[in-house]
């Protein structure tokens, strides 16, 4: 299991933009065959922040994950202030 979670910074004037492209790509990626949880969060301190927590039966779900997102049309490199938080887990209990 490949637990994590990804924190995003988004360009100032940009967050309506990637929250309404995101509240579409969320439903496409909880159908990816080793995904088992796609969950999108906003900060409530600063609605430039969001948080994904995330988590894939393997390391090659996670990988086609990642493939996915740039075939679903996601560019979050124009999207993006600094580069993604990524923190992994070790899954204890659930």
């Amino acid at each position: 299991m490949v637990t994590l979670t990804a924190k995003l910074t988004i360009k100032a004037g940009k967050e309506q933009e990637f929250e309404e492209t995101m509240k579409r790509v969320v439903p496409e990626v909880r159908k990816e065959p080793g995904n088992r949880a796609y969950v999108m969060c906003r900060s409530k301190d600063n609605p430039r922040v969001f948080l994904f927590y995330e988590e894939y039966v393997d390391q090659a779900a996670f990988d086609e994950h990642r493939k996915h997102l740039g075939q679903l049309g996601v560019n979050l490199a124009a999207l993006l202030d600094g580069a993604p938080v990524l923190e992994f887990y070790d899954k204890i209990a659930s």
